[in-house]
């Protein structure tokens, strides 16, 4: 068995999925919304590991009832052939372009709620912290959600995370993760930065703020030993001992982004999805 093998094998700190995720869009496009013309496949690869200090480790299941265990195969509810940019600022309601005019401004949406599984990847895992309470961070070391700067700048992951504090929904930029700066930006709407958030029976939407955090905060940080996290500026959930955690995810492109334009054509990325926790004992210390 190679070092590397048993490092992550030893690992403190991971429950995670592996995806793998072949964009490739339909060339010859005149618009900013696209459909995707390639295959979108999942894959896991098993890694082993707990967190904190010994005294909890955070365990993950594609089952409510388990059995929970270091990774899982994920059972994706969307998983389509193809996938479309879907615009939405709280994850309950989605929306896609109906029409443009002719300087390539989306004037007209429609709902997208009916087909989202299949425009984006969309699946449901479970978290539970044994032991002891902890605070679920994602895990900086081993998430990988691709290295293109056109995609990281265009796509959002989308957290829905039910436990004992309630339901909270988390969109999530990818910019922290290259540099997206030199992505190539097209307006597509009539303000900038900003998402879909409802549309009238004409179509016409009405715009919010994009809401989506920077996923650079949410992430646990090295410890001073090997294998061992610390807390991020921002933590995912707080899990009581042995509680389970839904967490709903969508990976999508953000169709109101200004990057989800024509040079996010013929893309490949490589997305692994990692969770770590730390003991809320010693984050408190």
């Amino acid at each position: 068995m190679s070092k590397e093998v048993q490092k992550l094998k030893h690992s403190l700190g991971m429950s995670m999925v592996w995806i793998l995720l072949i964009l490739l869009i339909i060339t010859g496009s005149t618009y900013a919304w696209f459909t995707f013309a390639g295959r979108a496949s999942t894959n896991v690869t098993p890694m082993g590991g707990s967190i904190g200090s010994g005294k909890s480790s955070l365990l993950i299941s594609n089952h409510q009832s388990g059995t929970f265990d270091k990774t899982c195969e994920l059972q994706l509810t969307g998983n389509p052939d193809t996938l479309k940019p879907l615009s939405t600022a709280d994850l309950n309601q989605f929306f896609t372009a109906k029409a443009q005019d002719n300087q390539g401004i989306t004037v007209l949406y429609r709902s997208a709620d009916s087909e989202v599984d299949q425009s984006a990847l969309h699946g449901t895992v479970y978290l539970q912290c044994l032991n002891a309470p902890c605070e679920v961070y994602f895990n900086k070391e081993e998430l990988n959600l691709g290295n293109d700067v056109q995609v990281l700048a265009a796509m959002r992951l989308g957290l829905k995370i039910t436990s004992h504090t309630g339901t909270q929904n988390l969109i999530f930029q990818l910019d922290d993760l290259g540099a997206t700066g030199n992505a190539q930006s097209v307006r597509t709407i009539s303000r900038a930065s900003a998402v879909v958030s409802s549309i009238a029976s004409s179509g016409k939407a009405s715009y919010v703020d994009d809401p989506a955090l920077k996923i650079g905060a949410y992430m646990a940080q090295a410890g001073a030993y090997e294998n061992e996290y610390d807390p991020g500026s921002t933590s995912l959930c707080a899990l009581d001992k042995d509680e389970v955690a839904t967490v709903e995810y969508w990976l999508y492109l953000e169709g109101c982004d200004e990057q989800c334009s024509n040079p996010v054509q013929n893309k490949a990325t490589e997305i692994r999805l990692a969770f770590a926790g730390v003991d809320a004992e010693e984050k408190q210390q």
